[in-house]
């Protein structure tokens, strides 16, 4: 799962990429790895859509080595490695066609009349692109610019007002509902403590004496604890208290502990060994002016 979705992302990269180096003859917006949920709230994930008062043009990005083939017929999407195996994936002309449909809809519900395009991207330039239906742009990531012009060639006596423009712009934005990411996590195998940055957080620091002090390289830093604290809120709980505190950094004195905690003026609830103290979603900048 982390490799797939590392390769997408690269690819989508590629592609921003291209997105930088067009000059766009109106105005338009870009929206990256939009999320969203139709009628029976079933997800719409689109990895780009761009948006003008010509046209809307939505994007599906492969990145994805070897051969690749579309069976339109047989709804198969199927890429072939250089060492001749074969593997299937979710047929993309399918996916992005999904979203054009879901969008019809919308914008029958808006009253807005806006021309929907689509294309599947492969983002890597070595890929080879063959079996492919006719009826649907597929091409490699440098064909981007040429495919957005053309488009607007085609569309160039076709254009809503710009006030229409910016009033789907806000209902998309509306609209926009982002899946957070939950991890399965085994906390046994996670690394606990202030982690020394020289070591490449490598090493487990110490605290002594106000500072963190890591045994490998000597490094002393009171900064690596609002990066454990960091750790500690994405990976743990944004509630903690003093003993979940000392334990995670280490930390034997509950007074010492005490003592950062209160220098950290942070928001606590409930009284006495039952309090727990809120680490910020933003530490390390909230923090940083502190030191």
């Amino acid at each position: 799962m982390y490799t797939t979705t590392k390769h997408g992302f690269e690819g989508e990269i590629r592609v921003d990429r291209e997105w930088e180096e067009m000059v766009i003859p109106s105005k338009y917006y870009l929206f990256h790895s939009y999320e969203t949920e139709n009628e029976v709230n079933h997800s719409h994930q689109m990895d780009t859509i761009f948006l003008c008062q010509n046209f809307i043009l939505l994007l599906e990005i492969k990145n994805i080595g070897g051969r690749v083939d579309f069976y339109q017929k047989k709804h198969q999407f199927i890429r072939t490695r250089l060492d001749g195996t074969r593997e299937a994936f979710s047929n993309p002309i399918d996916q992005i066609e999904r979203h054009v449909r879901f969008f019809k809809r919308v914008f029958r519900s808006w009253n807005l009349i806006l021309p929907i395009e689509y294309a599947i991207v492969l983002a890597q330039p070595t890929t080879i692109i063959g079996d492919a239906p006719q009826q649907v742009s597929i091409f490699h990531v440098s064909g981007l610019q040429t495919h957005v012009y053309q488009l607007f060639s085609k569309y160039q006596h076709k254009q809503i007002p710009e006030h229409q423009m910016d009033c789907a712009k806000t209902k998309l934005l509306e609209m926009r509902k982002p899946k957070k990411w939950s991890p399965t996590i085994d906390q046994n195998k996670l690394r606990n403590g202030a982690l020394c940055k020289a070591c490449q957080y490598t090493s487990v620091m110490q605290y002594k004496h106000g500072h963190f002090v890591c045994p490998v390289c000597n490094t002393k830093t009171k900064k690596a604890l609002y990066e454990a604290l960091h750790d500690y809120r994405n990976l743990h709980d944004e509630w903690i208290s003093n003993g979940e505190f000392r334990n995670y950094l280490k930390i034997e004195s509950r007074y010492a502990a005490n003592r950062l905690i209160a220098d950290l003026n942070l928001e606590y609830k409930g009284f006495r060994k039952d309090r727990k103290y809120k680490i910020p979603s933003n530490i390390l900048t909230y923090l940083e002016k502190r030191t």
